[in-house]
């Protein structure tokens, strides 16, 4: 009950207050129409209507933001093989033994995890298992590889290198004359090794007559006026070579023809034949 007087004098100061305040000084006439004394009855109303204590306003919070941290995406997990391992940067391939001479195995490209299982002694050879098939192993050329866990790798004694097979094709490639008349041979060696000297011995079947020459280097008649003549032969050339010249035209005959190619001069070396046959 006290307090509910207290609000009601401190309104009615309040209004009396403000009222007085905005009154002019010149003319202390109240303003028509303005009755302090029924504002503040007003006022002690409105009070008594709402209790003894007025409602205080209420505020509600803001929600307070807190920051969300950035995704930092995460790398997928790639396992390391715990063997001896390499990949490589360029398809290469994989032989017998730990240079090109060896026969080829396999072959492996890009990405592939290759299991290592030795080394040559001057370690830019691996000799590994191939992923293509587990049961294979081979030597790899290390130029192109990257890989780990390779600290430990075994040195390995390579086998023997492969002794070179020479290889070589003939066919007939026409007949020839000047003062005489000799057949044309191609030759093309197909082996891994130059030739360097050879022989050659022609039969025309219907006349029994044999032509036998041989030397060092290898001879092409060109007419009677020129002829052309390379020291070797190297592996995968082609050259054509000359036969001894037949007194009698060979035309329409047959003729055998026997080749025999060298690794060295003098008819040295290893030396492989090849025999054909034709009709000029």
């Amino acid at each position: 009950m006290k307090t509910q007087k207290r609000f009601l004098m401190l309104a009615i100061a309040t209004i009396l207050i403000t009222a007085s305040c905005n009154l002019p000084r010149a003319a202390p006439t109240q303003t028509p129409g303005f009755d302090p004394l029924a504002a503040a009855q007003l006022t002690v109303t409105a009070a008594a209507s709402l209790g003894a204590n007025p409602i205080a306003p209420t505020f509600t919070p803001l929600p307070t933001l807190s920051a969300t941290p950035a995704f930092t995406p995460t790398s997928a997990f790639t396992p390391t093989p715990g063997f001896a391992y390499v990949t490589l940067s360029v398809g290469t391939n994989c032989r017998s033994g730990p240079a090109k001479a060896y026969d080829l195995i396999d072959t492996f490209v890009p990405g592939q995890t290759i299991e290592v299982v030795g080394k040559n002694p001057f370690g830019d050879y691996w000799y590994v298992r191939s992923p293509n098939n587990q049961t294979v192993f081979c030597w790899l050329w290390g130029f192109y590889a990257t890989g780990g866990n390779l600290g430990n790798v075994a040195v390995m004694t390579p086998p023997p290198s492969p002794t070179p097979v020479p290889s070589f094709d003939a066919s007939y490639a026409g007949l020839d004359s000047c003062v005489g008349w000799w057949v044309e041979v191609n030759l093309k060696n197909t082996g891994s090794v130059a030739f360097k000297s050879m022989s050659i011995s022609v039969k025309d079947t219907i006349t029994d007559v044999t032509l036998t020459d041989f030397g060092d280097g290898f001879v092409d008649l060109s007419g009677c006026l020129s002829s052309g003549t390379i020291a070797t032969l190297d592996p995968g050339q082609t050259y054509t070579i000359s036969s001894p010249a037949f007194a009698a035209d060979p035309s329409g005959h047959n003729v055998r023809a026997t080749i025999t190619l060298c690794t060295n001069t003098g008819q040295g070396g290893a030396c492989t034949t090849k025999t054909i046959e034709f009709t000029p």
